[in-house]
């Protein structure tokens, strides 16, 4: 037995954590058919590459956040005033950015690669985003993840 066979599992979840970065940043690189490539390749895997992609997604969306953060602002007018005053709202009313945020980790409407961005220029607290974004993500891709197992129990 090989090095690469003995430690198979681990392999895979790294290599797992790397597509999910990528898919974080390259919007048409799927982070969905890549966990259900790899739960089929080891179903007793399936948790560890729940938390693979959902940390590996997470680690991309910061950098999203963080590029969109320390963007000059627009000089377009109405676009300025536009951030500006999606800003103090939700300054205002921090409980509806997480509400927002939560809602596309989990279901990913509305896009949570523009939410990532939003947030970032948004200055909306990083702690919020990546807390709020982690546990959305794990519960968004451990849904997604059940999906072939009930499917197998169905058909």
């Amino acid at each position: 037995m090989t090095f690469f066979e003995s430690n198979a599992v681990v392999w895979l979840v790294l290599g797992t954590f790397g597509g999910a970065i990528v898919s974080a940043i390259v919007p048409w690189v799927n982070a969905e058919l890549l966990l259900l490539s790899t739960v089929a390749v080891r179903r007793d895997a399936t948790i560890p590459l729940v938390i693979a992609v959902a940390l590996g997604q997470m680690v991309g969306k910061s950098v999203l956040y963080w590029l969109a953060r320390t963007a000059t602002v627009p000089r377009a007018e109405r676009l300025a005033s536009a951030v500006e005053r999606w800003r103090t709202r939700f300054q205002e009313r921090p409980r509806s950015a997480v509400m927002v945020m939560g809602l596309s980790a989990v279901t990913g409407f509305p896009p949570f690669y523009v939410i990532s961005l939003v947030a970032g220029a948004l200055r909306i607290s990083f702690v919020a985003f990546l807390t709020v974004g982690v546990l959305g993500r794990l519960v968004h891709f451990g849904l997604f993840a059940l999906v072939p197992h009930v499917a197998r129990r169905l058909f």
